[in-house]
This record gives C-alpha cells, structure tokens and sequence, in this order.
C-alpha cells in the first residue's frame, strides 16, 4: 500500500480483519439486546424507589441532571455529523429531548413518581442508543464540510476500509485515486458542482455494484444528468439478436428522421466509427442506474452511445432503398429524456408495478406481480429475518395460488422483473411451495484475514405443494438484493423456468454504508456479507462481471418484437413469450 496525501492506508488484511469485527459486532447484538433489556428493568426498578426518596430530600439536582444529559448528548452528536446526516438518527434526538419534561419537579407525590419511573427509562434507553450509535458511527461519514479533493479523498479511504466486497471485486482504490483525482481538483478549481457530481458517480459506477451508488442532491441532480447523458440528436440505439444495431425511439419529423432513419433503421457507423467498434468504447454511466453483469450491459450500450458526440456528429445508416448513407445531425437538445424513455420501456418501467398482485391472463395462464421483498406487518417481517422461515406468508402465497386454480389455472407467470429487494425470507417462502427439498438460502458471516467464514445459515424449508405446477419467472436487469435473491430461489426449483431479456441485477449484500460528501452528495455501500454455502458472496459478481443466476431461456430482442417494444401501446413482448413458453412446454 501507499501513501495518499499524508493519509497512511492500512494494510488489506487488516482491512479485511475490520470488516469482520464489524459484522461480528452486528451480529452479536441478536444476543446483547436480551441483556440490555434485563439491564434496563433493573435499572428502572432502583430508580422507580430512588427518585421519589431524592425529591422527599429535595435532591432535585441529581434527577434534573440525568434528564437532561441526554439532550446535551444529542447536541453534541449533531454537531458531529452535522444536518445531511438528520434522517439516520431523527428517532434518537427526539427520544433525548422527551427527558427535558423531567425538569419541571410539581409538588404532587404520585406525579414525582410517575415522572421519575418514566423519565428514567427514557434517559437511559436513549444513552444506550447513543452508546451503540457511537460504536456504530464508522457507518456513516459526514465529509460536507471538507473540499472536493479532501472529501474524495475521505470517500475512498472508507470504503476502502469498510466496503465488503473490496477484495471479491478486486476493488483498486489507488488506481481509482490516480485516475480521478486531478479531475477532482480541476472541478475544485473551477468550482463546479455539476462536474463532481459526475465524477462520484463514475467512480462509484466503476464498482459494479447496484448497492454502492450516489444519490445526488435535489440541486444538482437533474443538470447532472442531463450533463452525463450527453447530447439529443433525434433517436436511441439499441442491439437485436441478428448483432445489428437498430434506431429506436426516433422523433418525428426531426432531421435524421427526414433524412431517412426511422425505428428499426440499421446504423452501421458513428461519428465515423464502427458502429460495434463505438459501442465497446461506450461506458454505461448514469445515476440510478447500474449493471454489475457485463452481459446485461452489453443489451444497454447502444443506447448510452447514441448520446456521445458534440454539437454535430455523423450517422451512416442502411437506407430504405439497401444502400449505406451517411448524414450530418445536429443535437436538438439534452439526451436525458430520450434516453430515459428508451430505457423504461427496455426495462419495462412504463407500466404499473403492483406488489403481491395475482390475476388470470387467460382461461390457463395464472399471474402473479412481486415488485418488492416485504410484507405487512413490520413485526412478522423482522421476526422472520431473525429465523430465516416465514410459514404465515408461505400461507399467503399458497391461499394466492390456490385462488388462481380455483379459476382454471394451469400454469403460472412469477413477474419479479425490477424487484427492488428488501427481505430474502420472503423470497424464500414463496420457493418453499415448489420444493420438497431443504435448499440453502442465505448465509451471514464476515472476513478477515483468512477468508470469508460463515457465522450463520438459513434454509428454506419444503412445502411442495406446487412443485409440479409449471411455472415461468420473468426477470430483468433491475431484479436486484432480495430480488435477485427471488430469482435464485425460484430458479432452483425443477418446475420453475427462470427468463428474461436480461438476467437479473447481481447483487445481494446488505446496506449499512452512508457517506456524506461536499455538495450533500450521498455514497451508499454495502458493508454486511450474504454468503453462499460454499461461504462466497451469495449472487454478487465478482470482478469477472459474470452472471451467477443463469437463465434457462433467455428472450430474443428481434428487429420484429423490437419495433413492438417501442410502439406508444407499451406492448409487453417478455409476458406474451413466456405465455407462448408455458402454451408450447404443456
């Protein structure tokens, strides 16, 4: 390691020893929390028989003391992590104001010791959320206050320190400090907002990860990306199946269009280059928006190309007449709007997303729509994480399939396609119904010097009652977390096929990382492991980029079912083919 600007780097084994300690922390907390509670309970019964005996003695000055430490706590503690930082810890400065109440003494007897007893719990529950906030801190970094350079620098340092998949992705932060820094201190010293909001975002991109990403503030977000989309010149791009690159998403009546591209138009070079040559060259970077697999990148690159170029740029396309033209097209505006159209209907984002929705698409084929991993109420939800089995959800689901049958289904449509995650037990309970097998489903543990080590699993555990039902399961590039955790667990199954024009996303950590930089930039980051059973990072990529989640068919982009994708009626090309999948196979 070297140093970076008088900044010593920690050597990568310690790095990996830190991450385990502070997953084993985490861990250990299932366990601590039932002794906190004893804790607590005794604690409150010494106070509930002191404090009526201190205000009898006129001791007002001890109570009034431990009523307001905690306050003066949380001053402290926000003045630490300053007001970006308000919405992780809004719960706890409330809790540290409510003991101010305990100031005002009254003279009835019974209140004193109403006001005591509650009083006391509240200050010392809130000193122990400090405590464990305090330990906690390394997770969230306010840098706002800093330069760009100095809050870049602090960026990488952090997640060097505390990002969990640094050594599985191969991470090279100094060849990422090497790289970005002098453009760092060129929008420094220009003093450019839009400029570093678009660096963060590449530096973060170049983690391949859809948990590690920026969140841009409310001011510079939209210039920032109509700044890193580039620039409109009439259409968008994307690759059928046959290995041409095809227009889509054209303006009507607008120079190209006139000239003659239209949706479906083969495009043959850009700017000069060859249109496959120009498309490898095409980094796939935009806030929101990610692809840790390479191959499902590959399927959005034309699109990010169509947006390269500067105020005119050079198109030669195969004209109506078989004959290769080349025309000159100036940009009529910021390509942000037509990339992200052209991007929502790819990724099927134009239609409405409804969770735990169940429907019949004909007299045979059943539907059912799971767009997020979680489930009412909150409670069952946690206690479910705790165990690993959710039996009262494999009961919703089981009652959701049964109704489905009731009306003559005979097979079933799963559509988790952008699946934005949230708790795999959910996924897990949904899996149990097609299997009569005990599978693996998560593993928890840590890092440290000697590898990955698993300190917890849990299982899905078999039902079967639908494990010879046919069913077909539609993912896409933005099936991430507990979505692609759903992917794998149903996919697992023998009577599921897993389909897409995409796999999913190739995530599966746990979040827990925030860091705050200048211009209130937000850097989100995994820092707990998911492991598999072999104690390898469950489903992530690796710094290969390749999938983890195979499909079992994989849905043709055809100049046909492409010029269908695009057209103003939102045609759903992926549900008609796993329809005609499931008429085919049964």
């Amino acid at each position: 390691m070297v140093k970076r600007c008088g900044i010593i780097k920690i050597e990568k084994q310690k790095l990996k020893m830190r991450r385990g300690i502070m997953y084993l922390f985490y861990l250990t907390m299932k366990t601590a929390n039932g002794l906190i509670a004893i804790a607590i309970l005794l604690y409150i019964l010494i106070l509930a028989i002191l404090s009526p005996v201190l205000k009898r003695k006129e001791k007002y000055g001890i109570v009034r003391v431990m009523s307001i430490l905690p306050a003066i706590a949380a001053v402290i503690h926000f003045a630490v992590y300053g007001i970006v930082c308000f919405g992780h810890f809004i719960f706890l400065y409330i809790e540290a104001l409510i003991p101010l109440i305990f100031l005002y003494s009254g003279k009835k007897p019974k209140l004193r010791i109403l006001r005591s007893v509650t009083s006391s719990i509240l200050a010392l529950g809130v000193c122990f959320v400090f405590l464990i906030n305090a330990i906690g801190s390394p997770m969230v970094h306010n840098y706002t206050r800093m330069s760009y350079t100095e809050s870049f620098k602090n960026m990488l340092d952090t997640l060097e320190k505390e990002y969990c998949l640094s050594s599985w992705k191969k991470i090279d932060y100094d060849a990422l400090y090497k790289e970005y820094l002098p453009q760092v201190e060129e929008a420094e010293r220009n003093n450019n907002e839009i400029e570093y909001a678009a660096i963060i975002t590449e530096v973060t991109h170049k983690f391949y990860d859809s948990h590690t990403y920026s969140y841009l503030s409310q001011n510079i977000d939209l210039t920032t990306c109509e700044y890193m989309a580039g620039n409109d010149y009439g259409l968008s791009m994307i690759r059928v199946d046959d290995g041409s690159v095809i227009a889509v998403s054209v303006e009507p009546n607008c120079v190209a269009n006139k000239e003659g591209i239209h949706n479906g138009t083969t495009i043959v070079a850009w700017n000069g280059k060859d249109i496959d040559e120009a498309v490898a060259e095409t980094e796939c970077c935009f806030p929101g928006i990610s692809f840790p697999v390479k191959e499902n990148e590959d399927v959005f690159r034309p699109m990010f190309l169509a947006g390269k170029g500067e105020e005119c740029v050079d198109i030669t396309f195969i004209n109506d007449e078989g004959a290769e033209q080349t025309i000159s097209v100036k940009s009529i505006d910021t390509y942000y709007d037509r990339l992200m159209s052209t991007y929502a209907k790819l990724s099927h984002l134009n239609t409405e997303q409804r969770n735990f929705h169940s429907c019949m698409l004909d007299n045979e084929c059943g539907y059912i729509q799971i767009v997020g991993e979680s489930f009412s109420p909150l409670w069952d939800n946690v206690a479910a994480v705790r165990n690993g089995y959710y039996p009262k959800l494999t009961e919703y689901y089981a009652d959701m399939i049964k109704n489905l049958e009731n009306q003559g289904m005979e097979y079933l449509i799963i559509d988790i396609r952008n699946n934005g995650g949230g708790y795999d037990c959910v996924a897990g309970a949904l899996a149990s119904l097609f299997t009569e097998e005990k599978k693996h489903m998560v593993s928890f543990g840590y890092e440290d010097a000697n590898g990955y080590h698993i300190s917890e699993n849990q299982y899905i555990y078999p039902d079967g009652r639908y494990k010879d039902l046919p069913v077909a399961v539609l993912v896409n590039s933005q099936c991430m977390s507990a979505g692609d955790g759903m992917a794998k667990f149903l996919g697992d199954c023998d009577n599921v096929t897993l389909m897409g024009i995409t796999s999913s996303s190739g995530v599966n950590q746990n979040n827990g990382g925030y860091i705050y930089l200048t211009e209130n930039i937000e850097v989100c980051y995994p820092v707990f492991l998911s492991l598999s059973e072999n104690g390898t990072p469950l489903i992530d990529t690796d710094n290969t980029r390749e999938n983890n989640i195979t499909l079992d068919v994989k849905i043709p982009i055809t100049r046909e079912n492409a010029e269908e994708l695009f057209r103003e009626d939102n045609k759903d090309i992926e549900l008609e083919y796993a329809i005609e999948y499931l008429q085919k196979s049964n």
